[in-house]
Protein backbone atom coordinates (compact mmCIF):
# COMPACT_ATOMS: atom_id res chain seq x y z
CA UNK A 1 0.00 0.00 0.00
CA UNK A 2 1.07 3.55 -0.80
CA UNK A 3 0.16 6.35 1.59
CA UNK A 4 0.69 9.82 0.11
CA UNK A 5 0.56 12.70 2.60
CA UNK A 6 -0.46 15.97 0.94
CA UNK A 7 -1.49 14.30 -2.31
CA UNK A 8 -3.78 16.91 -3.85
CA UNK A 9 -1.13 19.25 -5.31
CA UNK A 10 0.64 19.27 -8.67
CA UNK A 11 3.31 16.72 -7.75
CA UNK A 12 1.00 14.60 -5.63
CA UNK A 13 -1.42 14.20 -8.51
CA UNK A 14 1.36 12.91 -10.76
CA UNK A 15 2.54 10.52 -8.05
CA UNK A 16 -0.98 9.08 -7.84
CA UNK A 17 -1.07 8.82 -11.64
CA UNK A 18 2.19 6.87 -11.79
CA UNK A 19 1.38 4.61 -8.84
CA UNK A 20 -1.87 3.68 -10.57
CA UNK A 21 -0.19 3.17 -13.93
CA UNK A 22 2.91 1.22 -12.89
CA UNK A 23 1.83 -0.73 -9.78
CA UNK A 24 -1.22 -2.64 -8.61
CA UNK A 25 -1.04 -1.15 -5.10
CA UNK A 26 -3.93 0.38 -3.20
CA UNK A 27 -3.45 4.04 -2.26
CA UNK A 28 -4.44 6.12 0.74
CA UNK A 29 -4.15 9.79 -0.23
CA UNK A 30 -4.50 12.65 2.25
CA UNK A 31 -5.24 16.35 1.97
CA UNK A 32 -6.32 19.11 4.35
CA UNK A 33 -9.30 19.82 2.11
CA UNK A 34 -10.91 17.05 0.07
CA UNK A 35 -13.17 19.35 -1.96
CA UNK A 36 -10.90 19.23 -5.03
CA UNK A 37 -9.42 15.76 -4.52
CA UNK A 38 -9.38 13.48 -7.57
CA UNK A 39 -11.87 10.74 -6.62
CA UNK A 40 -12.28 8.92 -9.91
CA UNK A 41 -10.32 5.74 -9.12
CA UNK A 42 -11.52 2.96 -6.81
CA UNK A 43 -7.93 2.13 -5.79
CA UNK A 44 -7.58 5.53 -4.07
CA UNK A 45 -9.05 6.16 -0.63
CA UNK A 46 -8.98 9.82 0.39
CA UNK A 47 -8.57 10.91 4.01
CA UNK A 48 -8.84 14.45 5.38
CA UNK A 49 -5.65 15.16 7.33
CA UNK A 50 -3.93 18.23 8.73
CA UNK A 51 -0.38 17.23 9.73
CA UNK A 52 -0.56 19.67 12.66
CA UNK A 53 -3.66 17.97 14.06
CA UNK A 54 -2.64 14.97 16.17
CA UNK A 55 -6.18 13.60 16.15
CA UNK A 56 -6.04 13.46 12.34
CA UNK A 57 -2.62 11.81 12.40
CA UNK A 58 -3.58 9.18 14.98
CA UNK A 59 -6.82 8.60 13.08
CA UNK A 60 -4.87 7.81 9.92
CA UNK A 61 -2.60 5.46 11.85
CA UNK A 62 -5.57 3.51 13.16
CA UNK A 63 -6.82 3.02 9.60
CA UNK A 64 -3.54 1.77 8.09
CA UNK A 65 -1.51 0.24 10.93
CA UNK A 66 -2.49 -3.36 10.10
CA UNK A 67 -1.40 -3.02 6.47
CA UNK A 68 1.79 -4.78 5.42
CA UNK A 69 4.60 -3.09 3.47
CA UNK A 70 3.36 0.50 3.77
CA UNK A 71 5.20 2.90 1.47
CA UNK A 72 4.62 6.40 2.79
CA UNK A 73 5.43 9.50 0.72
CA UNK A 74 5.41 12.78 2.63
CA UNK A 75 4.71 15.89 0.53
CA UNK A 76 3.07 18.16 3.11
CA UNK A 77 4.87 21.51 3.45
CA UNK A 78 4.51 25.26 3.83
CA UNK A 79 6.76 26.14 0.94
CA UNK A 80 6.47 29.66 -0.52
CA UNK A 81 9.76 31.36 0.53
CA UNK A 82 8.22 34.83 1.00
CA UNK A 83 5.33 33.46 3.08
CA UNK A 84 7.69 31.25 5.09
CA UNK A 85 9.82 34.28 5.93
CA UNK A 86 6.74 36.27 6.90
CA UNK A 87 5.28 33.47 9.05
CA UNK A 88 8.36 31.81 10.49
CA UNK A 89 6.71 30.20 13.50
CA UNK A 90 3.88 28.72 11.45
CA UNK A 91 6.33 27.46 8.81
CA UNK A 92 8.57 25.88 11.45
CA UNK A 93 5.58 24.22 13.11
CA UNK A 94 4.39 22.72 9.81
CA UNK A 95 7.71 21.91 8.16
CA UNK A 96 9.69 20.73 11.19
CA UNK A 97 7.66 20.16 14.37
CA UNK A 98 4.68 18.46 12.70
CA UNK A 99 7.02 16.30 10.61
CA UNK A 100 8.98 15.18 13.68
CA UNK A 101 5.80 14.27 15.54
CA UNK A 102 4.37 12.55 12.45
CA UNK A 103 7.45 10.35 12.11
CA UNK A 104 7.34 9.50 15.81
CA UNK A 105 3.71 8.44 15.61
CA UNK A 106 4.19 6.18 12.59
CA UNK A 107 7.67 4.81 13.41
CA UNK A 108 6.38 1.47 14.68
CA UNK A 109 4.25 0.65 11.63
CA UNK A 110 5.93 2.41 8.68
CA UNK A 111 9.33 1.10 7.62
CA UNK A 112 9.45 2.83 4.23
CA UNK A 113 9.09 6.61 4.47
CA UNK A 114 10.09 8.95 1.64
CA UNK A 115 10.38 12.68 2.21
CA UNK A 116 10.11 15.16 -0.66
CA UNK A 117 12.78 17.84 -0.36
CA UNK A 118 14.14 20.50 -2.68
CA UNK A 119 17.24 22.01 -4.22
CA UNK A 120 16.73 25.00 -1.88
CA UNK A 121 18.96 23.20 0.64
CA UNK A 122 22.01 23.72 -1.58
CA UNK A 123 22.06 27.47 -2.21
CA UNK A 124 23.76 29.15 -5.17
CA UNK A 125 25.73 27.18 -7.75
CA UNK A 126 29.04 28.96 -8.33
CA UNK A 127 30.53 28.56 -11.82
CA UNK A 128 27.74 26.14 -12.79
CA UNK A 129 28.69 23.64 -10.08
CA UNK A 130 26.32 20.68 -9.86
CA UNK A 131 25.63 19.81 -6.24
CA UNK A 132 26.03 16.19 -5.17
CA UNK A 133 24.08 14.54 -2.40
CA UNK A 134 26.94 14.61 0.13
CA UNK A 135 27.90 18.26 -0.41
CA UNK A 136 27.66 20.76 2.42
CA UNK A 137 24.31 22.56 2.49
CA UNK A 138 24.13 26.34 2.21
CA UNK A 139 20.50 27.55 2.00
CA UNK A 140 19.94 31.25 1.33
CA UNK A 141 16.56 31.66 3.04
CA UNK A 142 14.52 30.40 6.00
CA UNK A 143 12.55 27.94 3.86
CA UNK A 144 15.83 26.34 2.82
CA UNK A 145 16.82 26.03 6.48
CA UNK A 146 13.44 24.41 7.22
CA UNK A 147 14.14 21.78 4.59
CA UNK A 148 17.66 21.13 5.91
CA UNK A 149 16.36 20.44 9.41
CA UNK A 150 13.49 18.33 8.07
CA UNK A 151 15.87 16.22 6.00
CA UNK A 152 18.03 15.60 9.05
CA UNK A 153 15.01 14.42 11.05
CA UNK A 154 14.07 11.97 8.31
CA UNK A 155 17.55 10.57 7.70
CA UNK A 156 18.39 10.16 11.38
CA UNK A 157 15.24 8.07 11.82
CA UNK A 158 16.49 5.77 9.07
CA UNK A 159 14.22 7.00 6.29
CA UNK A 160 14.79 8.42 2.80
CA UNK A 161 14.99 11.90 1.26
CA UNK A 162 14.48 12.77 -2.41
CA UNK A 163 15.65 16.23 -3.51
CA UNK A 164 13.81 17.77 -6.45
CA UNK A 165 14.52 20.84 -8.62
CA UNK A 166 12.10 23.19 -10.37
CA UNK A 167 9.37 20.92 -11.76
CA UNK A 168 6.87 21.70 -14.50
CA UNK A 169 4.10 19.83 -16.35
CA UNK A 170 0.55 20.43 -17.52
CA UNK A 171 -1.72 20.45 -14.48
CA UNK A 172 -3.95 17.40 -13.99
CA UNK A 173 -5.78 18.94 -11.02
CA UNK A 174 -8.33 21.71 -10.57
CA UNK A 175 -5.92 24.65 -10.89
CA UNK A 176 -3.57 25.67 -13.66
CA UNK A 177 0.20 25.38 -13.39
CA UNK A 178 2.84 27.69 -14.89
CA UNK A 179 3.04 25.27 -17.85
CA UNK A 180 -0.63 25.88 -18.62
CA UNK A 181 -0.24 29.64 -18.28
CA UNK A 182 2.58 29.56 -20.83
CA UNK A 183 0.49 27.52 -23.27
CA UNK A 184 -2.56 29.76 -22.82
CA UNK A 185 -0.50 32.89 -23.46
CA UNK A 186 1.15 31.48 -26.58
CA UNK A 187 -2.13 30.17 -27.99
CA UNK A 188 -3.57 33.65 -27.50
CA UNK A 189 -0.66 35.22 -29.39
CA UNK A 190 0.57 36.95 -26.23
CA UNK A 191 4.21 37.49 -25.41
CA UNK A 192 5.51 36.02 -22.16
CA UNK A 193 8.72 37.00 -20.38
CA UNK A 194 10.90 34.25 -18.91
CA UNK A 195 14.21 34.31 -17.05
CA UNK A 196 17.21 33.63 -19.25
CA UNK A 197 19.99 33.83 -16.65
CA UNK A 198 18.74 31.67 -13.76
CA UNK A 199 19.37 27.94 -14.10
CA UNK A 200 17.97 24.78 -12.51
CA UNK A 201 18.23 21.05 -13.22
CA UNK A 202 14.58 21.06 -14.21
CA UNK A 203 12.39 17.99 -14.65
CA UNK A 204 8.70 17.45 -15.28
CA UNK A 205 6.35 16.44 -12.48
CA UNK A 206 5.51 13.34 -14.50
CA UNK A 207 9.14 12.27 -14.98
CA UNK A 208 10.02 12.95 -11.35
CA UNK A 209 7.03 10.92 -10.13
CA UNK A 210 7.72 8.09 -12.58
CA UNK A 211 11.37 7.84 -11.51
CA UNK A 212 10.49 8.08 -7.81
CA UNK A 213 7.94 5.24 -7.99
CA UNK A 214 10.31 3.16 -10.10
CA UNK A 215 13.03 3.53 -7.46
CA UNK A 216 10.67 2.67 -4.59
CA UNK A 217 9.44 -0.41 -6.45
CA UNK A 218 12.72 -1.66 -7.86
CA UNK A 219 15.86 -0.33 -6.18
CA UNK A 220 17.81 -0.12 -2.95
CA UNK A 221 17.77 3.63 -2.47
CA UNK A 222 20.47 5.81 -0.87
CA UNK A 223 19.29 7.80 2.14
CA UNK A 224 19.50 11.04 0.12
CA UNK A 225 19.09 11.18 -3.65
CA UNK A 226 18.76 13.96 -6.23
CA UNK A 227 16.00 13.37 -8.77
CA UNK A 228 16.53 15.87 -11.57
CA UNK A 229 17.15 16.35 -15.26
CA UNK A 230 20.57 16.23 -16.90
CA UNK A 231 20.57 19.75 -18.34
CA UNK A 232 21.03 23.17 -16.77
CA UNK A 233 17.93 24.99 -17.99
CA UNK A 234 16.69 28.53 -17.55
CA UNK A 235 12.94 29.09 -17.47
CA UNK A 236 13.41 30.63 -20.92
CA UNK A 237 14.90 27.32 -22.11
CA UNK A 238 11.98 25.44 -20.57
CA UNK A 239 9.54 27.83 -22.25
CA UNK A 240 11.10 27.14 -25.64
CA UNK A 241 10.78 23.40 -25.05
CA UNK A 242 7.12 23.80 -24.10
CA UNK A 243 6.44 25.86 -27.23
CA UNK A 244 8.10 23.15 -29.33
CA UNK A 245 6.14 20.36 -27.61
CA UNK A 246 2.85 22.20 -28.10
CA UNK A 247 3.69 23.40 -31.64
CA UNK A 248 3.42 27.06 -30.65
CA UNK A 249 5.35 30.20 -31.62
CA UNK A 250 8.71 30.35 -29.81
CA UNK A 251 9.18 33.98 -30.80
CA UNK A 252 6.51 35.01 -28.31
CA UNK A 253 8.79 33.92 -25.45
CA UNK A 254 10.91 36.91 -24.44
CA UNK A 255 14.18 36.42 -22.51
CA UNK A 256 14.59 38.68 -19.46
CA UNK A 257 17.10 38.90 -16.62
CA UNK A 258 16.20 37.71 -13.13
CA UNK A 259 18.26 40.51 -11.55
CA UNK A 260 15.63 43.24 -11.84
CA UNK A 261 12.85 40.86 -10.81
CA UNK A 262 14.77 39.76 -7.71
CA UNK A 263 14.98 43.37 -6.55
CA UNK A 264 11.42 44.43 -7.34
CA UNK A 265 9.31 41.31 -6.74
CA UNK A 266 10.94 38.92 -4.26
CA UNK A 267 10.87 39.92 -0.61
CA UNK A 268 13.19 37.07 0.31
CA UNK A 269 16.46 36.13 -1.34
CA UNK A 270 16.50 33.18 -3.75
CA UNK A 271 19.51 31.41 -5.18
CA UNK A 272 20.06 32.74 -8.69
CA UNK A 273 21.00 29.30 -10.01
CA UNK A 274 21.00 25.91 -8.33
CA UNK A 275 22.19 22.90 -10.30
CA UNK A 276 22.12 19.32 -9.07
CA UNK A 277 24.14 16.32 -10.16
CA UNK A 278 22.15 13.27 -11.21
CA UNK A 279 25.20 10.99 -11.47
CA UNK A 280 24.05 8.79 -8.60
CA UNK A 281 20.52 8.62 -9.99
CA UNK A 282 21.65 7.71 -13.49
CA UNK A 283 23.93 5.02 -12.07
CA UNK A 284 20.99 3.51 -10.17
CA UNK A 285 18.81 3.64 -13.27
CA UNK A 286 21.64 2.48 -15.56
CA UNK A 287 20.96 5.25 -18.07
CA UNK A 288 23.10 8.04 -19.50
CA UNK A 289 20.64 10.92 -19.73
CA UNK A 290 17.44 12.22 -18.12
CA UNK A 291 15.34 14.64 -20.14
CA UNK A 292 13.12 17.30 -18.64
CA UNK A 293 10.00 15.91 -20.35
CA UNK A 294 10.68 12.60 -22.13
CA UNK A 295 10.35 9.58 -19.87
CA UNK A 296 13.42 7.32 -19.63
CA UNK A 297 13.05 3.70 -20.67
CA UNK A 298 13.36 1.75 -17.41
CA UNK A 299 13.20 -1.97 -16.74
CA UNK A 300 10.64 -2.75 -14.01
CA UNK A 301 12.28 -5.78 -12.37
CA UNK A 302 12.70 -5.65 -8.61
CA UNK A 303 16.13 -6.07 -7.03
Amino acid sequence: MYVVIGANGYFGSYLLKNILEYTDEQIVATARNLENAIKENSRITWECLDVQNKADVYGLKEKIKKEKDIKMIYLAAFHHPDEVENKKNLAWNINVIALAEFINIFADCVKKFFYSSSDVVYGDSIDNYEYMENDLLNPVNFYGHNKCVSESLVVHRGYNVFRFPFMISPSIIYKKHFYDEIVTALKGGKKIEMFVDSYRSAISFDNAAYIMIYLIENKKIPKILNICGSNALSKYDVGLKIAERENLDKKLIIPVSIEKFQVNNFRVKRAKSTLMSNNMLRSLLNIEYIDVFEKPNLSWSKE
